[in-house]
């Protein structure tokens, strides 16, 4: 004997009822993604990533006032609020080419590190971005030793992570004062 047709009432009844015993299922926990949030940095022709924690600010550059005596890659130093900040160029420190018609600073960046904080020059500060921190693999090789000191990893789509950690307190930048 044949089996009875069913009627679209009841086929809709069986599917909606197989969908709520798929839903009403266990769901598999997925193992959370540790991230690092990083505020994305131009500098020349790079790209930077520096941890959103250590960033305190980023502001148009403006007033900055050149110290004489200071290496290349000290800019000046800029006053915000009533404190005032050394600026450090990143394009100088970091050995890149010198910037061309279009490629001037605009902004400063100020982050905290190891008891200081100081201000970095860069073209532009373009937003926040979370990275897996499994995403981050090793420094590139070949790069100025700047760069090996300071930059802890790269992305794949070469964003370079920027260690303030490792850059503030880098003896490097510290102005020795020669008595005259």
């Amino acid at each position: 004997m044949p089996e009875p047709a069913l009627t679209a009432e009841e086929i809709t009844r069986w599917i909606l009822e197989e969908r709520a015993r798929a839903l009403a299922g266990t769901l598999v926990a997925e193992e959370p993604v540790d991230t690092v949030e990083l505020v994305v940095l131009t500098v020349g022709p790079e790209r930077y990533g520096v941890d959103a924690d250590r960033v305190r600010e980023v502001r148009p550059l403006a007033e900055l006032t050149p110290v004489p005596g200071t290496p290349p890659f000290w800019a000046g130093i800029v006053n915000v609020r009533g404190t005032l900040y050394p600026v450090l160029d990143l394009r100088r420190h970091l050995g890149l080419p010198a910037a061309g018609p279009g490629d001037q600073a605009q902004k400063v960046v100020l982050v905290s590190a190891a008891g200081l904080t100081v201000g970095l020059m860069v073209e532009d500060a373009s937003g926040v971005r979370a990275v897996p921190a499994d995403a981050i693999g090793p420094p590139l090789g070949g790069a100025s030793e700047a760069v090996t000191a300071t930059v802890r990893g790269v992305t794949d789509d070469l964003l370079a992570i920027l260690d303030v950690e490792a850059l503030l307190p880098d003896p490097r930048l510290v102005v020795k004062e020669v008595p005259t």
